[in-house]
């Protein structure tokens, strides 16, 4: 075959009207310029978009409509009598001229364009493309959703005219056979002569690329094969031998075979040549009762969710650098799969994870519901479009190893039968990878398809049958990371249906931080970050501009902390198949998701290394069952330790060393007897005890585990605090505990004296309702979707902000962020709605809001009031006695007040007290409420 690139400078006009056809102006020369590959918005065409967009990125230059793009082809001489197309990587749909002669259109997102010329005579031609983004019979998912890459409209990657003897291969698509150590080649031999041809075939093995061990014996040889070529289509089969020393692909050690099939026809005495390449990987992608394997090899999938988000450009990358870029720093995070949501990467995106090792699973761009031909919404050009998309997909990437799983899109519902008779067509297609109906179809009432070779749910059934750690307030129960005291017991293990197929927990996490100011000058591209400048503005004229920073860093504390614990969870659970983060970055639209430890541009945002996410997110992680995080002096430390090796090989005599820590002191430490530990699976590997009556209480303690003469190692955090009994009620000054704000507070206070004032919660109610987990996903989205079911929104804050070094916290160990000795004292809280306070105070222990609301919040707070101090806590630490870190706080709380470091400065009058103390004193309290941000999967949403 013979290329030439038609990139570089084009004529262009936008069409707002959509006139140009009816105006033939394929005939016209078109006067405007435009350089391609590229986007109308890349370079600037149309009009200015000023729009401030809130619930995600703001186009610069956006346009919905047609684009037209022209310019002057060559045919050479030397292309005469060849079979002649047009090759355009990715675009939108599109109409083609010759000149005035229309070669036809065609409408994937996903899959090249291909307009087959056929016979050109020599000379000048002009050619013309009509790109309408406007005009899918679908949405498109998140092939064309402004909350990701955006709708854009332009041609981009590989655009080409491609000229090959009429005679020629076409469509190779290779099935490896592990078993057998071969491969079986399916391709098309066309024919556009009106002869027969005596053609010869050959395949040759001529390279293989990636990490080769050990003495390669492939074979080398090259098959021949002769078949009678007829005018028309042929479908080929032929068979290649591989050799004995076969090296296979996977995570591991991605290693890609590549083939070169040559053409040698004869035709009524003419000859005619053609050569292709097809590369592929020797792998078996498939199942064993609930796990996925490879290869025979257990797999655990540790996914990330991925919608194409590239904020420069507005749409995925098209060459392999970007993308082994892109995908090297997921890996370094431990991961090894990407879930693509209702969108299909390109080429060199699959090329990239060919060569990395990484399992892809892309979706059809559709989030809605399938219809079947009976029903009465059925709407046959989207089914036709959807069934022939897939297939589009399948052929254009369908020999990538990479591409090991496909489903056909994001929470879908409708027809079931609809879906299933799809998958059945694609199975028969092609049978290299797993297929499944979609992710977290039904999930409001889910049940698994037997059509499907797994389940990606984030519930198996009603109610407490989840298997992930957090859930909207839209989509209750919570999860435990929410709504449990902390601990590392909890698996999904039990929320397992009994199906033998693998399953895996869609989108887990969505743990959102504050927004990150700093990062909106990196916005440079097409997208701009108005979004951001909005919320910044809000925080302003909140008066807490200048804490953001702090906001920021605590809030991502909090949000590792939650990932951390939902990872592990999984990984804890016997026999599952795997996650899919949502997300490893920030999602920069639906109402503006900033739920990664990377930003938009895949880019850390500094809350945690990747070494040290891969603690607990890799191949293989220690993994130590602790039943609480809170202990005092005369308790037994006991922890079940276990080890999950989805490595390369099973682990003979792997030995466990462990230790506790308190600070740089050690309090113990060990050894566990060394264990062989099988491939694919979770084991015990000891139970750990340790007395801690050795520990300087209160305290923070670090269990470390780590694998012994390797790198391997995690790392968990304990409090231990002295025993209720050792407690004594310091008597350095005088002090008043109290539990409502009255008239006899008001005269203590009046007369000098110190009052520590835990309300009853009932007095609280008007206030935020307490929270530990940072806020699910983005508040304005999952608050409207509440709204529109009459249901209660959450509480939406993103954790504490506060002084570690401060004297209250002299006898209860914290670091300026959430952690989990926390969990309790938040969670049976309510934080003081701090508005109208002063702009200047600030509390002692600041709950995070969300940057719609943008409250100043207060779970701690002094105030000199009259002639005396106050301290508020606005939790109920009197009623939970039970638990050792909400006594040690009250303890520290009462060791403060009865000092001299308790001298508040800020004063505060009786009556901005009561208004907020006092639930009878009416508010006029205004919170920020941004417009209902939509989401296909609750369609009823509303503000």
């Amino acid at each position: 075959m013979m290329i030439e690139s038609i990139a570089g400078t084009w004529r262009f006009c936008l069409d707002e009207t959509k006139q140009g056809i009816d105006q033939k102006w394929y005939n016209e020369r078109l006067q405007d310029h435009i350089q391609l590959p590229g986007t109308t918005s890349e370079y600037q065409k149309g009009e200015y978009n000023t729009a401030k967009e809130v619930a995600h990125l703001t186009e610069a230059y956006p346009i919905n409509g047609y684009a037209w793009y022209q310019r002057e082809i060559e045919i050479k001489a030397e292309w005469a009598n060849k079979h002649i197309q047009l090759y355009v990587e990715r675009t939108r749909v599109t109409k083609v001229w010759i000149g005035d002669e229309l070669q036809g259109m065609q409408n994937s997102v996903s899959a090249p364009h291909i307009y087959e010329f056929g016979i050109l005579t020599p000379g000048t031609y002009t050619l013309t493309i009509l790109v309408d983004n406007s005009g899918l019979p679908i949405k498109g998912g998140h092939m064309t959703s402004s909350d990701t890459q955006t709708n854009w409209n332009g041609l981009l990657g590989r655009m080409e005219l491609q000229a090959a003897d009429l005679i020629r291969l076409d469509n190779i698509q290779a099935f490896p056979d592990v078993a057998n150590k071969s491969v079986q080649l399916r391709f098309q031999l066309i024919n556009d002569t009106m002869d027969n041809a005596d053609t010869q075939l050959a395949i040759a093995l001529v390279d293989m690329i990636g990490t080769i061990q050990g003495n390669v014996n492939a074979a080398t040889a090259v098959k021949i094969a002769m078949i009678q070529s007829v005018p028309g289509n042929q479908s080929v089969e032929l068979h290649y031998e591989l050799g004995e020393d076969i090296m296979l692909w996977d995570e591991f050690n991605p290693v890609l075979y590549r083939l070169l099939v040559s053409l040698e026809a004869n035709a009524n005495g003419k000859l005619y040549l053609n050569e292709q390449s097809v590369s592929f990987g020797m792998r078996k992608f498939g199942t064993e009762g609930t796990q996925f394997t490879n290869n025979g090899r257990k797999v655990f999938l540790r996914g990330k969710h991925d919608a194409l988000a590239f904020p420069l450009t507005g749409y995925a990358p098209m060459t392999v650098e970007e993308w082994v870029k892109v995908l090297s720093i997921a890996k370094s995070y431990g991961i090894n799969h990407y879930r693509f949501h209702t969108c299909c990467p390109p080429e060199a995106g699959f090329i990239a994870a060919d060569l990395l090792g990484i399992y892809f699973e892309p979706e059809l761009p559709y989030w809605g519901a399938f219809q079947d031909p009976a029903d009465e919404d059925y709407d046959e050009a989207r089914s036709d479009y959807l069934r022939e998309e897939g297939f589009r997909i399948l052929k254009a990437y369908g020999n990538h190893p990479s591409f090991a799983l496909f489903t056909l899109g994001n929470e879908l519902h409708g027809s079931r039968n609809a879906m299933s008779s799809l998958l059945k067509e694609y199975r028969e297609q092609d049978s290299r990878r797993l297929y499944a109906e979609g992710a977290n179809n039904y999930f409001w009432a889910p049940a698994f398809s037997e059509d499907s070779d797994f389940w990606v749910t984030m519930r198996t059934g009603h109610g407490e049958s989840m298997v992930r750690a957090s859930f909207s307030h839209a989509d209750l129960p919570l999860g435990h990371v929410q709504d449990s005291y902390p601990s590392t017991l909890t698996d999904y293990r039990d929320n397992l249906p009994d199906i033998q197929v693998p399953t895996i927990s869609h989108e887990i996490g969505q743990y959102q931080s504050f927004p990150n100011f700093g990062e909106i000058e990196k916005y440079t591209g097409v997208l701009k970050a108005r979004n951001l400048e909005v919320f910044r503005e809000r925080l302003q004229a909140a008066g807490m501009l200048d804490q953001a920073d702090h906001f920021f860093r605590a809030s991502g504390q909090l949000a590792v902390i939650c990932y951390r614990e939902e990872i592990e969870a999984a990984l804890r659970t016997p026999g599952f198949g795997g996650f899919q983060l949502l997300d490893l970055q920030d999602f920069p639209g639906q109402g503006t998701a900033l739920v990664g430890v990377l930003d938009a541009f895949m880019e850390s945002k500094g809350f945690i290394e990747p070494e040290k996410w891969r603690e607990f997110c890799s191949e293989i992680v220690l993994l130590a069952r602790i039943p609480r995080f809170t202990y005092t002096q005369e308790e037994t430390f006991v922890a079940e330790l276990e080890i999950a090796n989805y490595g390369s090989d099973s682990l003979e005599a792997m030995q466990l060393e462990w230790s506790l820590k308190q600070g740089d002191r050690l309090i113990e430490a060990g050894a566990m007897a060394a264990k062989n530990i099988q491939q694919g699976a979770l084991e015990n590997v000891g139970t750990l005890q340790i007395d801690l009556s050795a520990a300087e209480a209160p305290a923070k303690l670090e269990l470390t585990l780590k694998w012994k003469g390797s790198d391997v190692i995690n790392h968990y955090p304990i409090w231990v605090y002295p025993s209720a009994q050792a407690e004594a009620k310091p008597q350095q000054a005088e002090f008043h505990l109290r539990r409502e704000f009255n008239q006899e507070v008001g005269d203590i206070l009046e007369e000098g004296g110190r009052v520590l004032l835990i309300p009853h919660q009932e007095q609280l109610s008007s206030h935020i309702g307490g929270a530990f987990a940072s806020d699910f996903w983005c508040y304005p989205m999952f608050r409207s979707i509440c709204e529109g079911k009459n249901a209660a929104p959450a509480p939406g804050t993103l954790g504490i902000l506060c002084d570690e070094k401060h004297p209250m916290f002299e006898a209860f160990p914290t670091e300026f962020h959430s952690n989990w000795q926390w969990w309790p004292i938040l969670t049976h809280s309510h934080s003081l709605i701090l508005d109208k306070w002063p702009e200047a105070f600030r509390p002692l222990v600041q709950v995070i809001d969300n940057f719609e609301r943008n409250h100043k919040l207060g779970l701690i707070v002094e105030a000199k009031v009259g002639n005396g101090s106050l301290l508020i806590c606005a939790s109920d630490l009197i009623g939970h006695q039970d638990k050792p870190e909400v006594r040690q706080l009250f303890h520290s709380l009462l060791q403060y007040v009865a000092s001299a470091e308790f001298n508040p400065s800020l004063e505060l009058s009786y009556d901005q007290i009561r208004s907020v103390l006092d639930p009878n004193v009416e508010s006029d309290r205004e919170t920020h409420r941004g417009q209902a941000v939509i989401n296909p999967s609750y369609p009823n949403n509303i503000s």
